[in-house]
């Protein structure tokens, strides 16, 4: 499909605004000069005009993401290696990459995966590298289901409570202007979910959070079921070796799996 290959670049002040925004949501007391992992979706948004969002809030496709037809949009993994720290105050460039875009047959119907790679660099280094897959689909939302088997015994936990001022907070700290996180009528009437859906990064930032403080050297994020807003989130984790195990339950189903190496 046409779009693989396309890059756009953006070069700005990392701004210590976006990151106390972040931090605000999180609950954070001070927001540290250095980026923490992950905090980094909520800087160097680009900017879209309304006339070039499309139906579902996000970016138009074909404008960077291909003109994927399918009409539901999730993000599906992300993957991210830390090469140095990212610095607040500093001017900072992002390079974004559609590194693939793959058909695939799904139990409902096709998907389609969309690959993105991103760059942020300071003082000419790369300091982070991330891979992106979203997953875009015609078929409805799957019910969720518990799973059969025990979660691994959890060596922390932490419970974060969902409601929709999370959610939209959420949406405002990173620029995510996708309507099924703050637009219940569109979340359930147009894409067939039961209600808001929370975003897999704050879920995957949930757990980073939970986590005892480590440096991380690379984190892995792969979402298995929605999670909808009024739900606790519980992030957990162990130690495993020369990292973590994390994931994170709701309502008995572990919906999401990551791995941190330090």
């Amino acid at each position: 499909m046409d779009g693989v290959g396309r890059q756009r670049r953006r070069t700005a002040v990392l701004a210590a605004g976006d990151l106390a925004r972040l931090g605000a949501v999180l609950d954070r007391p001070r927001v540290p000069l250095e980026v923490p992992p992950a905090w980094h979706w909520a800087c160097l948004a680009e900017p879209t005009r309304q006339a070039d969002l499309g139906p579902d809030g996000h970016p138009r496709r074909g404008l960077f993401i291909p003109p994927i037809a399918a009409t539901r949009r999730m993000f599906a993994s992300g993957e991210i290696t830390f090469s140095g720290p990212l610095r607040a105050g500093q001017e900072t460039e992002l390079v974004e990459t559609i590194a693939s875009v793959e058909e695939k047959a799904g139990a409902s119907g096709p998907l389609t995966f969309v690959t993105v790679d991103r760059a942020l660099s300071q003082s000419g280094a790369v300091r982070l590298s991330e891979r992106q897959t979203i997953v875009f689909t015609d078929a409805p939302p799957a019910p969720r289901t518990p799973d059969e088997s025990e979660p691994p015994t959890a060596e922390w936990s932490r419970e974060t409570a969902t409601d929709p001022v999370l959610l939209f907070a959420f949406s405002a700290a990173t620029s995510n202007t996708h309507r099924i996180h703050y637009d219940r009528a569109y979340a359930t009437e147009v894409e067939g979910y039961p209600d808001l859906v929370v975003h897999g990064p704050l879920i995957a930032l949930l757990l980073l959070e939970a986590m005892p403080a480590r440096p991380v050297r690379r984190f892995s994020f792969r979402a298995l079921k929605p999670t909808y807003v009024g739900e606790t989130v519980l992030a957990r984790g162990r130690w495993i070796d020369g990292g973590a195990a994390l994931w994170a339950e709701v309502q008995g189903a572990v919906v999401m799996r990551a791995r941190a190496k330090f």
